[in-house]
């Protein structure tokens, strides 16, 4: 299995060509197919791809981790380079906008393009329950609630009208990938909780270990200690490597990697990961 950061906040300083936001994209080659995780939150993941030699009409499936911008935000441009692929999300309502409301009120619509999933509504499929999209590439839609969420996501809202209330983040995935010595979970940001997202991986897979974690962790509005106790279960949990960046925040990785040493790695733009 290999797994090639198309993008991510953080730059590799021997790669300075590669394009760097806020937001996250992962190409992932895995017995002898190709997949994607998440396409950042503009075109960028794409021009980054091509800089790598990356062909990314071969990708078969994309799985999009989660309705906000900085991980569905390239989906026009992935649908313009890929003319087969099929996308997958997690149902929730139409109708639903997602939203970040300020300190001072203000409000910003933070989801992703309607006109876009409409437009190519015929390539997305909106799945309701745990599946396996291909051999060994399974997404999980079942996140049980055992360790508490992020706090700072009590920022992030959905509105239907005139209604708004707390984001329940049901619309949240796990990709996981069953690699030769055991599972690859892919977060997206965790905003469930990334040990919860552990938690549901090891509901449907009980026998089997967990290789890597990687992606963001939703971290960044957390104290120290909330951090700590994270980085203390991971190491409890015997995972033995975790790649994180992007939402979790450089302070809370650096807090995180004085709780797990070695075993916690920085994630960056190129990245590539052989498992």
């Amino acid at each position: 299995m290999i797994i090639t950061t198309l993008l991510e906040n953080h730059q590799d300083p021997k790669r300075p060509e590669l394009k760097t936001e806020h937001g996250l994209s992962f190409y992932i080659e895995h017995d002898g197919h190709i997949f994607m995780s998440d396409v950042g939150q503009s075109g960028n993941f794409s021009d980054n791809a091509k800089k790598l030699g990356i062909d990314l009409s071969g990708v078969e499936a994309l799985a999009i981790s989660h309705y906000h911008y900085d991980h569905g935000g390239g989906l026009d441009r992935f649908f313009n380079e890929n003319s087969d692929a099929t996308v997958y999300l997690k149902k929730a309502p139409l109708d639903m906008n997602y939203i970040a409301e300020s300190e001072t009120g203000a409000i910003r619509y933070i989801g992703l393009d309607k006109g876009i999933l409409k437009e190519f509504d015929d390539r997305i499929i909106y799945i309701t329950h745990n599946i396996e999209v291909s051999s060994g590439f399974r997404l999980l839609t079942d996140i049980p609630h055992v360790y508490p969420k992020p706090s700072g996501d009590e920022r992030l809202k959905m509105q239907i009208g005139d209604e708004k209330k707390p984001d329940t983040f049901e619309h949240e995935m796990v990709t996981v990938i069953a690699g030769e010595e055991g599972l690859v979970i892919l977060t997206g940001c965790a905003h469930n909780g990334v040990l919860n997202m552990v938690a549901a991986v090891q509901k449907v897979f009980p026998d089997e270990p967990i290789q890597a974690v990687i992606g963001g962790f939703h971290l960044h509005h957390e104290n120290e200690r909330a951090v700590r106790e994270v980085g203390k279960e991971l190491l409890r949990m015997k995972i033995p490597a975790v790649y994180t960046g992007h939402c979790t925040g450089d302070e809370a990785v650096n807090v995180l990697e004085e709780v797990m040493g070695d075993r916690l790695h920085r994630l960056y733009t190129g990245l590539v990961l052989r498992f």
